[in-house]
C-alpha cells in the first residue's frame, strides 16, 4: 500500500480511519489508529477520549460475553441465539452440537 508522507502524519486522517475500522470491528486496528492521531497531536483531546470509550466498551463487551457464556455453559445452551449477530458463538461456551 501507497502512503503519503504528509497524510501519514496528518491526526485527523487517522482518527477517521480508527473510526471506520471501529464500524468494521476491526477493534485493534482502530486502537492503533486513534493511539497514532493521540502521538501526532498530543494537544487533541478527541483521540484520547475515543480510545478511552473504545477500550471501555470492549472491556463491558467481553465481560457481558463472559456472563453469557457462564449462564449458556450452566444452561446447556449451544449459543446459536446470537447467530443472527453474522457469528457462530457457540464455540464459546455452547455444546458445540
Amino acid at each position: 500500500e501507497r502512503v503519503d508522507p504528509t497524510a501519514a502524519a496528518n491526526p485527523d486522517l487517522h482518527l477517521n480511519r480508527a473510526t471506520l475500522l471501529q464500524y468494521l470491528e476491526q477493534f485493534q486496528a482502530a486502537l492503533e489508529g486513534l493511539s497514532r492521531a493521540a502521538e501526532l497531536a498530543p494537544g487533541w483531546e478527541e483521540p484520547r477520549k475515543r480510545h478511552g470509550n473504545l477500550l471501555e466498551f470492549l472491556s463491558r463487551l467481553c465481560s457481558l460475553l463472559a456472563n453469557r457464556v457462564g449462564h449458556w455453559g450452566k444452561l446447556g445452551a449451544t449459543g446459536r441465539g446470537l447467530g443472527a449477530m453474522g457469528r457462530d458463538w457457540g464455540a464459546l461456551g455452547g455444546n458445540g452440537s
